[in-house]
């Protein structure tokens, strides 16, 4: 019995060592080591973005009493403000030749789209003329007040603002 008895417990103390070196080169589980830091450090760096955010809109935001409205398009709002009698929201918008306007009020939802195109045209010393053309187009919606008439929605176009005025309903 002792002479089986020791190889076995030998062949198992040597196999209980060869397992924990495999384990200690498992490719895997260094992935999962190296996965775990980098999103420690994606955690971080989040929570860094986010309080640089706040502290920016602290800055330049602080005092208004919507927010701003900033799209990549180029399309900035201040939201809708209430003007007593009706609200307002006005939009700035970059210059374009050929502006189209649309102001649509449905489900409670205000929705404005825009679409642009601008033209430039430049000579080029002796290679001749250069023409570009662009095209853009936006789209905001935002939610309208419960007392607001969206139906009765108007706009007007001012330089590259867009004012548009909704009538509040009345209430008798």
């Amino acid at each position: 019995m002792k002479k089986i008895l020791l190889p076995l417990v030998t062949s198992m103390a040597l196999f209980g060592a060869s397992n924990s070196a495999k384990v200690m080169n498992d490719p895997f589980e260094q992935m999962d080591k190296v996965f775990q830091m980098q999103m420690q450090q994606m955690d971080q760096m989040q929570k860094q973005m986010d309080s640089m955010f706040k502290v920016f809109e602290q800055n330049n935001f602080s005092g208004s009493k919507m927010p701003v409205i900033f799209s990549g398009g180029g399309m900035m709002s201040s939201g809708i403000v209430d003007k007593k009698d009706h609200y307002e929201v006005a939009l700035k918008i970059g210059k374009g030749k050929n502006t189209k306007v649309d102001v649509k009020a449905k489900n409670g939802i205000l929705t404005i789209s825009v679409e642009q195109s601008k033209e430039a045209a430049k000579t080029n010393g002796q290679y001749g003329n250069v023409k570009s053309f662009s095209r853009s187009s936006y789209v905001q919606s935002f939610t309208l007040p419960k007392d607001a008439d969206g139906a009765k929605a108007d706009y007007e176009l001012k330089d590259d603002k867009i004012i548009v005025k909704i009538p509040k309903i009345n209430k008798k």
